[in-house]
């Protein structure tokens, strides 16, 4: 039960970031922007955490929830997939 509850909990806080993004089409503009600004950084992810906290209407606590870390992933992999296309 506890599972279910968690996985719910993650689809939730995927479709608050999904509704924030159609409702700001220039979000995902940024949200790339400071993936590809900070991708070969040295600590890459929490600097892209930091980054869209800073700097968008989507804020990613401290301590990072599951979906935060898949969406922090999905961003980075959506950036490298980007590059290989060139």
């Amino acid at each position: 039960m506890a599972n279910e509850l968690n996985k719910q909990r993650v689809i939730d806080e995927f479709l608050r970031c999904f509704r924030k993004m159609l409702m700001d089409p220039e979000l995902a503009g940024e949200l790339v922007r400071i993936a590809k600004e900070n991708i070969n950084e040295p600590n890459a992810y929490q600097r892209i955490a930091e980054e869209v906290s800073n700097q968008t209407t989507l804020k990613i606590q401290e301590d990072h929830t599951e979906a935060d870390r898949m969406f922090i992933k999905l961003l980075m992999d959506v950036v490298k997939g980007d590059s290989l296309l060139y």
